[in-house]
């Protein structure tokens, strides 16, 4: 087991410079904005956190629980002129307790045209002592005004070594997609995570749905120990293992993914009992939290399942389980069908809305993910 805490050491470490530079861009008080660009959305989340907390000298919460902190993360995928109206309100306030009043914004591409527009006002004339701190992971993708208004901290990804008496595969992996699951499960022993995962394993694919289903909504799971873990972490490890199910049944030509399919329209009108409050309970909130991770999760999987075909052993790409199953069913895609399901993945993933209906877009990437084998054509 691992503290929290002990993963933001090594983080600090790691990103010793950047943090600097960042320390040394808040006491200037010449930039207004920064924003931390990079592919890992969790680790600029994390640095973000990790900066304030240093920065301050305070712990996190007491920061965000701080009057002089004010956050915009849309659960819905985009970020509204509303959520701007409430910044221009917060920003119009004075200073109580910390040494400037913090902005951030997570996702800022994910800002509307509209809101953007708006952000830029606010970005040119600060209140006093505010400072933005705004995450990226696709900064082309902001007006060229917003962008030439931001102060670009890159954070590029450094892997983590020699965590393998702490963490299980299947963790270690998801950490590449995100840092921030290595924090949430740093609280469980190995072990802990060990019969966690196998539990999942042994449910069918309706069962591992449903409750990747819950996980999209305000979930959270009790442990021994006290422990209880919520939030996006239990999501990506239920998308990871619900992929690795649902290739592995696809290879031994089962009847579970046709179960599945007949099943989904039942599952999917129960999330209702799981979703976010009722104000962001809308379908198409409900599909991007849904989707895209499934699809990234999905996206990653078959480029390695592609590369085994073609010769190369899975290496750090795979995790034991996976590397199991390439060995014993030795997968077979035929790359015509390979382009054309990638294609699909990736135009539902990047859509910043994605308000299709939720059943039959499930069905069609449950099918869609059949084809790609030449078995089952």
């Amino acid at each position: 087991m691992m503290y929290p805490s002990e993963i933001e050491d090594i983080l600090k470490e790691k990103y010793h410079p950047q943090l600097m530079n960042l320390i040394s861009l808040a006491d200037s008080n010449q930039v207004p904005a920064i924003c931390l660009t990079g592919n890992d959305e969790g680790l600029l989340n994390l640095l973000v956190r990790i900066f304030l907390s240093t920065y301050e000298e305070k712990k996190y919460n007491q920061i965000y629980n701080s009057n002089d902190f004010f956050e915009i993360e849309s659960d819905s995928g985009s970020i509204k002129i509303d959520d701007i109206r409430k910044l221009i309100r917060f920003s119009s306030l004075k200073k109580e307790h910390l040494r400037h009043k913090y902005t951030v914004i997570k996702n800022i591409e994910n800002a509307t045209i509209y809101a953007q527009n708006s952000l830029l006002k606010v970005i040119e004339e600060p209140g006093s002592d505010t400072l933005f701190l705004c995450s990226s992971c696709s900064f082309a993708a902001l007006l060229n005004t917003i962008r030439s208004r931001l102060f670009r901290v890159n954070i590029p990804n450094k892997p983590l070594k020699d965590l393998n008496n702490i963490f299980c595969d299947e963790i270690s992996w998801l950490a590449n997609l995100s840092l921030d699951v290595l924090v949430d499960f740093s609280r469980l022993s190995k072990s802990m995570q060990g019969q966690f995962i196998q539990s999942i394993r042994a449910k069918s694919l309706t069962e591992m749905t449903e409750d990747y289903i819950k996980s999209c909504g305000e979930y959270e799971l009790d442990f021994e120990g006290g422990i209880t873990l919520q939030g996006a972490s239990l999501k990506r490890l239920y998308a990871l293992l619900f992929v690795e199910k649902l290739l592995k049944e696809i290879l031994e030509a089962s009847d579970e993914v046709k179960l599945l399919i007949y099943d989904f329209k039942a599952l999917i009108t129960t999330k209702k009992l799981y979703k976010a409050p009722r104000e962001k309970a809308t379908t198409t909130t409900f599909n991007n939290t849904f989707f895209k991770e499934l699809f990234s999760i999905a996206e990653r999987m078959v480029y390695i399942l592609l590369n085994f075909q073609e010769g190369n052993l899975l290496g750090p790409l795979g995790y034991t389980q996976l590397t199991r199953l390439s060995l014993k069913k030795k997968p077979k895609m035929k790359k015509n069908k390979i382009r054309e399901y990638l294609s699909f993945l990736e135009t539902i993933k990047n859509a910043k809305q994605i308000s299709l209906n939720t059943e039959l877009l499930m069905i069609n990437f449950l099918i869609r993910t059949q084809r790609i084998f030449k078995e089952s054509e």
